[in-house]
């Protein structure tokens, strides 16, 4: 009997090891979901109305600067464009391709014969630094800088005597046609937010972007990036390529420049004298009774009184 007991006490005891061992599991899973918002960031620093005035005659041979006016600083989490675009309420001419022209001095237009308050958008020049990144990427085979942005210099007031032709000579008596090529961009509709076209392609039109392109090819739009980083270069070249960043993607520095020459018909408004000529104000507003008319009269200046417009830095992801 003491052998049988031992025994069982033996089986039993082994049973309790056993289930000492035993494997118990219990489980909770967690689901992780992660929202990509994209970001599109655009600050503007300095003042939102900037006024030109001009009260003094050698302002009208010089033109008016308005140097480091806005900054613009750009932060975003995808690819972006960025341009400027003039816009006016079109008071004066529908699809608002010229000045608004809320106050009229004397009897208002009309004083002169020869006056006329119908003056277009593109009389505004833009002046950005740094130049458009893409322009010395890959992208700089699909348009050139000097369509592709605002960082041509302001070009001077050229002239031959009183003619505002193509011909023009410089103070200098250089035969050399120096044109402009910082005329705002304007779209012939009301909407700001039709991208501008940027293209080399003759006969076609092509716009300006502070950064970026509206064509397809990789590298000419600006990579995702921010004005808080500092410029990462690799091998010592610094560019858009590749996803390298440049802070010249994200930070500009904008100057504005009125130029009404004398008599006051605002040559940057002149197709003849924009290299950047396809711009639509510069060809529709003309045709429709422009201060530059082809059918107006030659003599025609821009009647005094206050002119009123606005500009509308777009900020976009690219498509």
């Amino acid at each position: 009997m003491k052998k049988i007991f031992k025994l069982s006490a033996l089986i039993v005891a082994m049973a309790l090891g056993k289930a000492s061992f035993a494997q118990l599991q219990d489980e909770q899973d967690v689901t992780m979901t992660m929202d990509l918002q994209p970001i599109l960031q655009l600050q503007m620093e300095g003042p939102d109305q900037i006024d030109f005035t001009f009260d003094e005659i050698n302002k009208y041979y010089t033109g008016v600067i308005k140097t480091g006016a806005n900054i613009l600083k750009v932060s975003a989490s995808v690819s972006f464009d960025l341009w400027a675009v003039g816009l006016s309420s079109g008071s004066l001419l529908s699809g608002g391709l010229l000045w608004d022209n809320p106050v009229t001095y004397g009897n208002g237009v009309g004083v002169s014969t020869n006056s006329s308050n119908l003056i277009p958008l593109t009389a505004l020049e833009l002046h950005q630094f740094p130049a458009n990144p893409v322009t010395t990427a890959t992208c700089a085979a699909s348009f050139t800088s000097i369509n592709g942005d605002y960082s041509s210099q302001f070009a001077p007031y050229l002239f031959t005597g009183n003619t505002l032709g193509e011909n023009k000579t410089n103070f200098a008596g250089s035969a050399t046609n120096i044109v402009g090529n910082n005329a705002i961009y304007c779209t012939a509709a009301t909407t700001p937010y039709a991208h501008p076209t940027s293209t080399v392609a003759p006969g076609t039109d092509s716009e300006k972007y502070i950064a970026g392109a509206s064509t397809a090819v990789s590298g000419c739009q600006v990579n995702a990036g921010s004005y808080l980083f500092g410029t990462i270069s690799t091998g010592g070249v610094i560019g858009n390529n590749d996803a390298v960043q440049t802070a010249g993607g994200y930070y500009f520095v904008m100057d504005y420049r009125i130029l009404p020459g004398l008599p006051a018909k605002f040559p940057a408004t002149v197709p003849a004298n924009e290299g950047n000529s396809t711009a639509p104000s510069l060809v529709t507003a003309n045709s429709n009774g422009g201060i530059n008319a082809p059918v107006g009269n030659a003599n025609t200046f821009a009647a005094p009184g206050v002119y009123t417009m606005f500009v509308k830095y777009v900020l976009c992801e690219d498509e």
